[in-house]
Order: C-alpha cells, then structure tokens, then sequence
C-alpha cells in the first residue's frame, strides 16, 4: 500500500449546509482523485447557524472528510482574532484525528491558496507532509477582477507558492495573470470535473416556445446578468415568444436580478434560485441554449455541463472557453458586446443554429470527466510519489 500516494486536500472553500455550491469543484476534484487512492479532506468554517461546535467524519470509499464547523463570534471588535485561534486550533485538531486515522498522509494540496494557506505550517508540521501541491480556481488574479491585493494575501500567496512542487490553474489567462503579479512557480492546466455520468445529452421536455437557461451565482460584477436581462427585454419587445429561465444565486444576488428584470418590463423570465445538482440535467437537457455573459472567468462549469448534455452554449469569450467552443457546439461573442448578445439568441429563437450534441457529450467525457481528471491528479502524485522515495 505505501506505493500508493495520500494526498490531503485542504480547501479555502467547501461545500456546507449553509452554502452547498460554494466549493463543489474542489470536491469534485477530491472525489475524482479518490477513484485512484485515499483522499483527505479537512475544512474548518464558521456559521451562524450553530449554537456549538460539530464535528463530522464521513468516509466513501476512499474519501474521507474531516469538517469542524463553530458557531460566529458575536463580539465585533474581536471576531477576527477570535475566529484565527480558533481555526488554528480545530484544524490542529483535525490534522491530529488523521493522524491516528491514517499512518502516512505523502502530499498535501492546497485548494485555493488564501486564506487556507494561513492554517498549512500547523497542518504540516502534524501530518510531517512531504510535499505539497496548489491548485487555484480564485479570479482575483486576473485584471478584469483584481481583488489580489493586501499585504497579508500578497505575503501569503508568495510564501505558499515558492516552495509548490505543482500549481495547477484552470486557464492560461489565469496562469498568465499568476505570472505578471511575480508568482513564478511550476504551472500546469487542469479543468474542472464535469459529472458525465448525470450530464448526458437525453433531451426529456418538448417546450412550446424556445427555451433559455442561465445558471451561476447571479454575481452582476462578474456574471453580467444585468446585460442578459437587458437584451433579453429588448427582444422580448420585438414580439419574441420565450422563456428564459435563471437557476443559483444567493439571497442579495438574486433579489437584485428580480428587481432588475421588474424594472425593465421583462415577463418571460422564471427565477427559480437554488436548484440541486441532480435536478440540473433536466433543464440542461430542455434548454435550446446556455446563455452565459461573463465579464471574467476561470473555467465557467456550466458551460462544459451544458456541452456534455449536448445543449448549444452563447457564451462570452473568456478562460479557455474559445479554444473549446467551435460553431458545432456554440457561439462565443466579446464580454460587455449587447449587441452580439442579442443577435445569437435570436439566431436560436430563429432556428439558425445547431448543435452537434453528441460529439459535444463526447468531448467533455474525454476531456472533463471525473475519470479523466482524476486520472491525471493520480499520475502526477504517483510520480513524484517515486520521484521522492
């Protein structure tokens, strides 16, 4: 068994009760690489939703999660130095629990740099980790977001990445962007997983009207979801018949987008906010088109998954989004282009398009799914696992 690597996955973010989509592409990756050797996740938050503290172990087959969840400070002034002790002492004491769970843990990786990377010298120095690896799906880096900025973040990240045997990024836009802020390190590209196993191209629904589908955060800065309510009441007012249905969101984004479509006069919208993962291939599948208006991006999931049910995407052309779309599977037009916008959704609702829906599945399953990339995890630490030995 000791030819075989353990890898730890520590994770800036995770999905929770709280919010279940906040960090489910780094459990996917956990669960991918868990087809191929043990996986051990430790997360520690906070919430309001606690009156004391709880800690859970759930293991599936070679997962095992470690999660310590402690009720917010309610003392304002001190809430952030209260919150540091005591994250530095539940993951203390989740880096003791695997310890005595598992003999030898090899690699850490490290799911987001900041502000997990905070916690990694007590998490290290317990576990006696050999090595350990970055992969980063955070935007700040990138221009068009540019929230990599404090003195503590900056001192961190540099520190973390200087010693990284491995940082995987999602894009070459996001790696570039790495670069210019002096972060040099060894760089490699690896998506996100993509369940092709419940994203199939099956379609289960005949609408009487052409049908869009929108799912994110409903972040406007980033997600531009004020440009799509916009031109799609602009073409609603033409006399188009449709329905645009938007999927996510937390609570302040989504009462924001409602207000927005109000304020425009937009009829044809459906906000039907959180939606479980399992629910999502029915809408991908019913949908004549994924519509997407990004002003930035890392990866953008819901356009693979909408690819691999074999739905045709108009997408902004942002991360590597352009090196993956051709005109068999979708249109890319510049971010911010309202007018480009509104030409690719009518050419939908005009029945100019088509999408090449099984060869689309069949380039995620090849590329993106859960098979594929944990693969590729597990021949990178199988390797340096004998490269170390």
């Amino acid at each position: 068994m000791n030819d075989y690597p353990s890898v730890l996955f520590l994770a800036s973010w995770y999905p929770t009760p709280d919010y279940p989509t906040h960090g489910i592409f780094i459990k996917n990756h956990a669960k991918a690489l868990a087809n191929y050797c043990n996986v051990i996740v430790l997360y520690v938050y906070s919430s309001d939703n606690v009156n004391e503290v709880v800690l859970e172990h759930t293991q599936n087959h070679r997962l095992n999660e470690y999660v310590i969840v402690f009720p917010k400070s309610k003392i304002p002034i001190l809430k952030p130095l209260i919150h540091f002790i005591k994250y530095c002492y539940y993951y203390y004491r989740l880096s003791v629990l695997a310890k005595n769970h598992f003999s030898k843990i090899h690699f850490a990786q490290i799911n987001v740099i900041y502000p997990v990377s905070l916690f990694f010298p007590i998490i290290k120095n317990v576990l006696n980790i050999q090595a350990y690896t970055i992969f980063e799906q955070w935007t700040g880096y990138l221009k068009e977001d540019g929230l990599y900025k404090g003195f503590l973040r900056r001192f961190v990240t540099q520190k973390i990445i200087r010693n990284a045997q491995k940082i995987w990024c999602l894009c070459e836009h996001q790696k570039q962007s790495m670069l210019q802020h002096h972060l040099q390190g060894n760089y490699d590209l690896l998506g996100n997983v993509v369940n092709t196993s419940i994203f199939q191209c099956k379609k289960k629904f005949t609408r009487t009207k052409k049908t869009f589908l929108h799912i994110s955060t409903l972040d406007d800065r980033q997600k531009n979801i004020t440009g799509i309510l916009k031109a799609f009441a602009d073409i609603e007012k033409q006399g188009y018949d449709f329905q645009l249905i938007i999927i996510g969101g937390k609570e302040e984004y989504l009462q924001k987008a409602q207000q927005t479509a109000k304020s425009l006069g937009l009829k044809n919208v459906v906000f039907k906010g959180m939606i479980p993962q399992e629910e999502l291939p029915a809408y991908y599948q019913s949908a004549d088109a994924l519509v997407m208006f990004s002003n930035y991006e890392t990866f953008c999931v819901v356009v693979y998954e909408a690819l691999s049910c074999g739905t045709y995407v108009i997408t902004t052309d942002v991360a590597d989004l352009g090196k993956i779309i051709s005109k068999k599977y979708g249109t890319i037009i510049p971010p911010k282009d309202e007018t480009q916008l509104k030409q690719a959704i009518q050419d939908v609702l005009e029945n100019k398009i088509s999408c090449a829906s099984e060869e689309a599945h069949q380039l995620i399953e090849e590329h993106f799914s859960e098979k594929q990339i944990g693969k590729k995890l597990y021949d990178y630490y199988f390797t340096l696992l004998q490269k170390l030995k």
